[in-house]
């Protein structure tokens, strides 16, 4: 890490924090089949939670969560496996260099991957797993991080909303980052859509038929995890397994320097970047993009619309609480960005976990490793976050 990293330039001050920490929003009517007394009665205890008792030992609670989560969330026997790495096609930007390569995730899935590589004249490269968003539209996932030619219009209005129109894994080859995404299983090749159309399904997502959404979302999302839970497994395990085997692909390049790797992401990317951050110490830097609250924050006020399948490690919520999870990263560098006007989330949820990361990274003895922003804007990652990330990337892993 570099000798000039610090953090008052990524910091929201602490005033503006505590203005927050009683705006809730009305909540959504509470869905389904579970009243709230039901709800009220058999919550967690949180026994385990650093953020509900802070008096516990800091080093004691963080091994005990990522115990918890690789317990959870870890397919045995997966990680370290040969990638077997194929070249699919290469090509020249004005500056970069785009591969897609197809590689050996959680064994035997194969997918494709995208890497965007710097040309800077380093030989070797600070990394990135860019980690793709959600915003309900699945038939892309990885190519939502870079344009392309002949995409079709619903996909670079989603970069518009989302993304302020720009190419992250673009703006990252500029800052000098070699970046790399793959589709989450459910999105883009990896899609119920891509089985069943096969060969056809490629000139489907990018004609007029295409639609923004797909209907069958909740449908496919019950399914896949339905079949995981069977196999003893959960959606969270193979979304997390996935991006490790990425990891394992990263490190291995030879134009990579395995000591600086980090990852980002924007909300369902940005829950991505939390499990890794926790889990992966070979990550030493992460930004995580409006997914960060405490479960009050989160549940019951928007269940249906924020804590998805992947957000669903199995039984964590009954020791831990949604705020222990960003902050089992300490002491490495993390910055986390919301948005106070995100609908996603409650404004005292993302407040009030704020506030705990800036208290975990103090007792951690590691308190400049922090940033912590919010912007007065919502549930995206445009080019003021943006520029930001890349300045404390940039500081945390040149």
């Amino acid at each position: 890490m570099s000798t000039a990293f610090r953090t008052p330039d990524f910091r929201t001050p602490d005033a503006e924090l505590a203005a927050r920490l009683e705006e809730w929003r009305e909540p959504y009517e509470f869905p389904g089949l579970l009243p709230p007394a039901f709800v009220e009665r058999h919550t967690g205890s949180f026994a385990s939670s650093l953020y509900h008792h802070p008096e516990r030992d800091f080093a004691e609670w963080q091994a005990e969560g990522v115990q918890t989560l690789r317990e959870a969330l870890l397919l045995p026997g997966c990680l370290g496996q040969p990638s077997e790495p194929r070249l699919l096609r290469q090509w020249e930007e004005a500056d970069y260099t785009v591969e897609e390569v197809e590689i050996t995730l959680t064994p035997p899935l194969r997918v494709r991957a995208t890497v965007v590589i710097p040309r800077n004249g380093a030989e070797r490269h600070p990394a990135l797993l860019a980690l793709h968003s959600m915003g309900g539209y699945e038939l892309f996932g990885r190519e939502k991080l870079l344009a392309h030619a002949g995409e079709p219009a619903s996909l670079t209005a989603y970069r518009q909303k989302y993304y302020d129109g720009r190419s992250l894994q673009a703006e990252l080859a500029r800052a000098g980052f070699l970046s790399i995404a793959i589709d989450a299983i459910g999105f883009g090749l990896r899609s119920q859509e891509a089985l069943e159309k096969g060969a056809d399904f490629e000139a489907w997502r990018h004609g007029p038929d295409a639609p923004g959404h797909l209907p069958s979302r909740i449908q496919n999302d019950a399914l896949l995890s339905r079949a995981l839970l069977t196999l003893g497994y959960s959606t969270p395990a193979l979304v997390v397994t996935d991006d490790l085997r990425t990891l394992d692909y990263l490190a291995t390049r030879a134009d990579v320097d395995a000591d600086r790797i980090g990852c980002l992401g924007l909300s369902f990317g940005a829950f991505r970047t939390n499990y890794l951050a926790a889990l992966e110490p070979r990550i030493r830097a992460a930004v995580s993009v409006c997914w960060v609250s405490t479960l009050e924050g989160v549940f019951p006020y928007n269940l249906g619309g924020a804590l998805g399948f992947f957000a669903l490690p199995p039984g964590f919520y009954r020791r831990f609480d949604l705020a222990d999870l960003p902050a089992l990263a300490a002491p490495k560098p993390y910055l986390a960005i919301s948005g106070w006007a995100d609908p996603m989330l409650q404004p005292a949820g993302m407040a009030q976990l704020h506030h705990f990361l800036r208290n975990v990274w103090e007792r951690a003895g590691a308190e400049p490793h922090l940033g912590s922003l919010l912007y007065e804007t919502g549930h995206c990652f445009n080019a003021e976050m943006q520029t930001a990330a890349l300045a404390f990337l940039r500081s945390a892993l040149l």
